[in-house]
């Protein structure tokens, strides 16, 4: 019988959206891309390790979270398949939390990696500032800070996109 409840809640803590603890994937010690092919052959790895940037507060794990940040940035920088478009001007937190600009670029970087159809610019973008938005919350101090309480609103509110859109207006008016 306890066997059963075990399962059945094993099986229904995904349904309820509970996290469950993950750990970086093992990330090779030496790495070296040349040529497409090398870049495509990591593109998995790559992708897990986003995957756990982006949801592991900034606070925790430091050495490997640091190491996965080299790892990842290493390869988008080379990649063939993926570019991202960054201009410091939209990006109202830059200047005085310029931590927040890796999980930014985590973001963006993931959801082009998984969305394999042509993307409008602004969708990355949206990707980008949610996951700079889930560190700020998950963050004692940066939840606290007044400049970071627009992301952080909507983010909670799910304007993310209304929230791009006025800082990309803003931006452009300037």
């Amino acid at each position: 019988m306890a066997v059963r409840i075990g399962l059945w809640i094993l099986l229904l803590f995904p349904l309820l959206g509970v996290a469950q603890p993950t750990k970086c994937p093992k990330l090779p010690e030496h790495y070296k891309w040349n040529t497409a092919r090398d870049y495509k052959r990591e593109e998995d790895l790559v992708l897990r390790t986003l995957q756990w940037l982006n949801i592991t507060p900034l606070s925790s794990e430091f050495e490997t979270r640091s190491k996965a940040n080299l790892f990842v940035m290493e390869w988008i920088c080379g990649s063939p398949r993926i570019k991202l478009i960054i201009q410091s001007e939209n990006l109202p937190f830059m200047e005085a939390y310029p931590d927040l600009l890796f999980p930014f670029i985590h973001g963006m970087a993931q959801y082009k990696l998984t969305k394999n159809a042509d993307i409008n610019e602004l969708q990355p973008l949206i990707a980008g500032f949610k996951t700079v938005a889930f560190m700020i919350q998950s963050d004692e101090k940066l939840k606290k800070e007044k400049s970071l309480q627009p992301i952080l609103k909507a983010y909670k509110k799910e304007k993310m996109q209304a929230y791009v859109e006025s800082v990309l207006s803003k931006s452009r008016q300037k």
